[in-house]
């Protein structure tokens, strides 16, 4: 390992199962943070995934070679074992690197209940292991021993990025049992929020519709992926209940630019959905591409209504982007940001329960805009990477240091 100054420290980033994107962001905005962190991506996809994006960002790319022999690639046919033999595989993999390379430190994002049983080598490889969970990783985890056997990956590690008083650290403190000393909270970054406190104002609600050929149409945005706990079809049904008291140049916008990422499942879900518009017959536009992020920003100032129902979150950046942009959200009420809700009024339209979801929307719709309180707006555009990874850069150096 080299000699560490206060600023060049190697990280070795585990993101399986993680969304690509998602992950690319984080390194991009690492490496502009500290131009000396060397680092090395671990990941389940081919590089040609993150190539395009972190190409001379990274130090390293290192795939989960998820079948290192015919045997095993035999085997993994068999639905009954193919847990085992990834478990096995990772474990293999992680084994072998962990014999002749060390790293500063392990940062683990997206962590999976599995991991437990390679904790020991990631170790063994760093001098610390950081745990980064994203939010659907801890919250949506079912079942008792997969739980027990996450908790196991947090109980292992040095320290986790949560945020004690957000919904994964009440998980993580009440039901896992993690020591509390054990958090180190910092806060997921958005590029699109700081492409939006540069140009918000040099752009017109029109020219952002027209920009996506949804000129003169009134834009309700449902969702922000392409995973069922979104709920779209509750959305949409919802909607098909009320569109007579909608306006006529109603368009539905579904953001489904990254989910279930293995097969066909995310072909075959988004299909389902479109289906049910044709069905109901609205109007109805499908973004399954990536989108870079100035079309991110013209997809939320072009959105009149985003409607957001999932059954938990952890804090995703997509709904306070809308906000930022001056936008009517309908958020369940089941989910709640304390950080955000200490001051009146509330920035959305709460929905209490999805057999309410129309009467939410159209009471949405027929009200004036929100007059979010400055308080709120200002905590939002601090949300940008380029206010984030400033403190994790700081974080990670500590570690080094320390």
């Amino acid at each position: 390992m080299l000699m560490m100054d206060s600023k060049n420290y190697g990280i070795f980033i585990v993101s399986i199962f993680g969304i690509p994107s998602h992950i690319i962001r984080f390194i991009r905005n690492l490496k502009q943070a500290n131009p000396s962190v060397e680092i090395t991506l671990f990941s389940d996809r081919p590089y040609d995934v993150f190539s395009q994006d972190i190409s001379g960002i990274i130090k390293e790319y290192i795939r989960w070679d998820r079948k290192p022999s015919k045997l095993f690639s035999r085997l993994s046919q068999f639905k009954s074992l193919k847990g085992l033999l990834d478990c096995v595989t990772l474990s293999w993999q992680l084994n072998r690197i962990s014999k002749y390379r060390h790293y500063d430190i392990v940062n683990i994002h997206y962590p999976q209940y599995f991991m437990c049983y390679v904790m020991r080598q990631l170790k063994r490889m760093s001098s610390s292991t950081v745990i980064s969970p994203w939010g659907s990783d801890v919250l949506r985890l079912e079942g008792i021993v997969k739980r027990r056997k996450l908790a196991r990956v947090f109980r292992k590690a040095d320290c986790t990025t949560a945020v004690k008083k957000g919904e994964i650290g009440k998980v993580l403190i009440n039901e896992m049992g993690i020591d509390e000393n054990k958090f180190h909270p910092l806060s997921w970054g958005s590029e699109t929020i700081d492409y939006i406190n540069e140009h918000l104002s040099e752009v017109t609600v029109e020219q952002a519709k027209r920009q996506l050929g949804l000129e003169s149409r009134y834009v309700i945005t449902c969702g922000y992926n392409a995973f069922e706990e979104q709920r779209h079809e509750v959305m949409i049904r919802a909607i098909q209940t009320i569109k007579n008291q909608l306006p006529d140049n109603l368009t539905l916008l579904f953001p489904v630019t990254y989910g279930y990422s293995y097969g066909t499942r995310k072909k075959e879900y988004v299909e389902s959905l479109k289906q049910l518009c044709k069905r109901f017959e609205l109007n109805a536009v499908f973004y399954e591409d990536y989108l870079p992020v100035p079309d991110l920003f013209f997809l939320r100032l072009a959105t009149d209504m985003f409607v957001h129902i999932q059954p938990t979150d952890g804090g995703n950046s997509s709904l306070q982007e809308y906000v930022l942009c001056g936008k009517k959200v309908v958020h369940g009420s089941w989910i709640h940001y304390s950080y955000l809700e200490k001051y009146e009024p509330l920035f959305y339209f709460p929905v209490e329960d999805l057999e309410h979801l129309d009467e939410a929307i159209l009471n949405a719709y027929h009200s004036e805009n929100i007059k979010v309180p400055t308080e709120v707006m200002e905590y939002i555009r601090n949300r940008g990477w380029k206010a984030k990874m400033k403190l994790w850069n700081e974080f990670f150096v500590s570690i080094v240091n320390n």
